[in-house]
């Protein structure tokens, strides 16, 4: 009966020893670049938009800058 319970703890033992080493490991690395990840696509998406937006923006400077030239012109 005592031989029962030593294999017994014994075996406990060197369960929760081996899943220790995986845990440690786990936070001993480091995480994979995002673009390798189910993220990857979002973030080439926001990248996407904000070269769009600073065409948006270039274009609404130019157009901000016609219409003072022409506002300029017009008065008396």
């Amino acid at each position: 009966m005592t031989h029962v319970r030593l294999l017994a703890a014994v075996g406990c033992a060197l369960v929760l020893a081996g899943c220790g080493r995986d845990a440690d490991r786990e936070q001993d690395r480091e995480p994979p670049p995002v673009k390798d990840t189910a993220f990857g696509d979002m973030a080439g998406t926001m990248d996407k938009a904000r070269a769009v937006q600073d065409t948006v923006d270039a274009h609404k400077n130019e157009l901000d800058e016609q219409l003072k030239s022409q506002e300029g012109q017009s008065e008396p």
